[in-house]
């Protein structure tokens, strides 16, 4: 939970809660779509639907993920002492070690028993089923710093908690009365009692609702997701599983509004798949219980938000990796090409023309995208991406964020980005003014990407952490001052007013430009302007031209920087070189207005990259440093 994230309490006679007419109209859809409990798979019972899977090479790699998920050693078990652990110590590294591997084994082994129903799997399904029943709490302990959810005093509902609720009804609609009796009850009572029935109360009180019901970033998404898949597979009257549908289509709006008109996410490629990911499910859920009468990926909106992944990509399988964005991401390719795949009567044919792996990315990492994957595609063993052909740029004008991509001739496949926007985004860094290179699939130079989370990520001491601060982003230091939010000030909602501003634009297939005003990115009282000037030049080898433009009323120090994971060298002439693996750029800079001290340090983070700053010697009224970034050659 973040900093500034706090359940709502709505004025008394206010609530959540949907219409009773709207309420009626799903019920009456659900009777023609599916009047009875619904879960996206299908259950192990049905031999020829899971039999065409096991003998397709999709099942075959299932069964081995879940075999070596199931010998794992030590295997990864959640357990109530971890977690006064985590609290104890103020961090959540060892939770972090287990909670994944034991999600990812409750999720496959079930699937797994389907495929092969020879029961190997079984006594470990049980074991895990009632083990999890038994512990104190299903949240991440990061949320539960009071432990009053641990302790009883109240139930909290996170990512964590609404999984694990999705996946024990997974394996209870999926293995039917192959689980033991209690087991089956188990799952009913705890479900109900730490999910369902929370849920509801908050919803129609008013009071103490889940912060998460109106937040515009993934938890939105994820948290309704798994809490409508747990209603419809378990509640027994039609009424009560229209209820959570009209509420979730109430506030799924929030998950839309993540994104800008554009469709572009601001929590970057990482969340898009997990959110949009989640979205995406709950969006063909409630299609097929409406019969197709509701679907929401035919809003033109939710049309772009869908190719958000698909033009995100920079080239060669890299992708941009602002904000908390992982730099090695694997997209689920089942996501990126959903449209091409889904099953859908009013498309009149799909591109057949390149095949796809639906199980690169971790569609298990939740138990209803994964059979949506597995039972929902016009056909699972063989899926194809959405066509598309090679695009030069991606310029997102409401966000400020541009791809440039080199000609499909050109013999050295450089490419660059550019960021700008606002400082006060879901998953912010404090990188307006941000900009890459590439060479291939080598970011040569970069956007450090997320740190390792721990206690300090969302907290007021966010930004004390160098990857996120802008001193560990390639953007200038004006008058000593990095950019707001401070290391001590980070709280919800906090940075809109740190802003970027486009000033012009021009693209062409030989040369793509950008001129920023990065003014607003900085509180320096003596500052009067200060614009960054991008040019990436798609002529002979190409190069990456940024020249940043300062004035101030008074003398000020200046200085900018560039980032690497890369190995670099310095020549006698200051040009630098900075390599990784066969590729390589050389990096000059130069001032006109006054000399140039060049230094270097090694962030010390949980990633480890390089900084390289040159700073002005003497302090200034006025300044130019130019930045040329081209392909090294020997």
């Amino acid at each position: 939970m973040g900093q500034g994230d706090f359940n709502i309490n709505l004025p008394d006679g206010e609530n959540f809660a949907p219409s009773e007419d709207r309420v009626q109209t799903f019920a009456e859809m659900m009777v023609r779509g599916l009047s009875e409990n619904f879960h996206l798979g299908l259950p192990g019972s049905d031999r020829p639907a899971w039999d065409r899977l096991r003998d397709d090479e999709v099942g075959r790699r299932i069964l081995a993920d879940a075999y070596e998920a199931a010998h794992l050693d030590p295997l990864p078990v959640v357990t109530d002492e971890i977690y006064l652990e985590c609290l104890d110590h103020g961090s959540p590294a060892s939770m972090n070690a287990v909670a994944p591997g034991s999600r990812l084994r409750m999720a496959l082994l079930p699937i797994a028993e389907c495929l092969e129903p020879d029961d190997r799997f079984m006594e470990r399904i049980e074991q895990d089923i009632q083990h999890t029943l038994g512990l104190h709490s299903w949240i991440h302990p990061n949320n539960d710093s009071d432990r009053d959810t641990f302790e009883g005093r109240t139930i909290f509902n996170d990512l964590a908690s609404t999984h694990m609720a999705s996946l024990l009804v997974a394996a209870d609609y999926l293995l039917g009365d192959r689980l033991q009796p209690d087991t089956r009850e188990g799952i009913r009572r705890e479900v109900r009692r730490r999910t369902l029935d929370p849920f509801r109360q908050r919803i129609e009180s008013g009071k103490d609702v889940y912060w998460w019901v109106t937040v515009t970033h993934n938890w939105n998404s994820v948290c309704l997701l798994h809490t409508v898949a747990c209603a419809l597979a378990l509640l027994e009257d039609p009424l009560d599983r229209a209820w959570y549908v009209a509420t979730a289509e109430t506030l799924i709006r929030y998950s839309e509004d993540g994104f800008t008109e554009s469709g572009f996410y601001t929590e970057g490629v990482s969340y898009w798949a997990y959110g949009f990911g989640c979205y995406v499910t709950l969006a063909e859920i409630v299609r097929t219980v409406t019969a197709g009468e509701v679907d929401w990926l035919q809003q033109p909106l939710v049309e772009r938000m869908s190719h958000f992944g698909r033009h995100m990509e920079i080239q060669d399988g890299v992708f941009p990796s602002f904000a908390d964005c992982r730099r090695d991401v694997d997209l689920p390719a089942w996501l990126v090409h959903w449209s091409n795949n889904r099953q859908d009567g009013s498309k009149v044919e799909r591109s057949q023309q390149t095949p796809i792996d639906i199980l690169t990315g971790n569609p298990f990492r939740t138990s209803p995208t994964a059979l949506l994957v597995l039972f929902h595609q016009v056909d699972t063993c063989n899926a194809y991406a959405v066509p598309e052909g090679a695009r030069l740029r991606d310029w997102w004008a409401d966000e400020q964020f541009l791809i440039c991509r080199p000609a499909a001739d050109s013999p050295i496949r450089f490419a660059s980005t550019f960021k700008g926007g606002d400082n006060g985004v879901n998953h912010n860094h404090n990188d307006l003014g941000t900009f890459t290179v590439l060479i291939g699939d080598r970011e040569l130079l970069t956007d450090p990407g997320a740190e390792i989370y721990t206690e300090r990520t969302f907290s007021s001491a966010r930004y004390e952490g160098d990857l996120l601060n802008s001193f560990g982003h390639p953007v200038p230091v004006v008058a000593g001052q990095l950019q707001p939010p401070s290391k001590s000030e980070y709280t919800k909602g906090i940075g809109t007013d740190v802003v970027s501003r486009v000033l012009q634009t021009d693209f062409s297939d030989e040369e793509d430009h950008v001129l920023m005003d990065l003014s607003g990115a900085y509180r320096v009282p003596s500052l009067e302007s200060l614009t960054r000037n991008f040019t990436h030049c798609r002529t002979g080898d190409g190069v990456v031209t940024v020249i940043d433009a300062v004035r101030f009323s008074s003398p000020e120090r200046f200085e900018t920087a560039l980032i690497t994971y890369g190995e670099w060298s310095q020549r006698p002439d200051g040009v630098l070189r900075l390599h990784d693996g066969d590729s390589g750029i050389d990096v000059r800079v130069r001032c006109e207005e006054g000399s140039l001290e060049f230094d270097h340090l090694v962030i010390q983070e949980s990633s480890t990259p390089t900084r390289l700053s040159w700073r002005l010697v003497e302090t200034v009224t006025e300044a130019s440093i130019r930045i040329e970034v081209r392909p090294a050659h020997d």
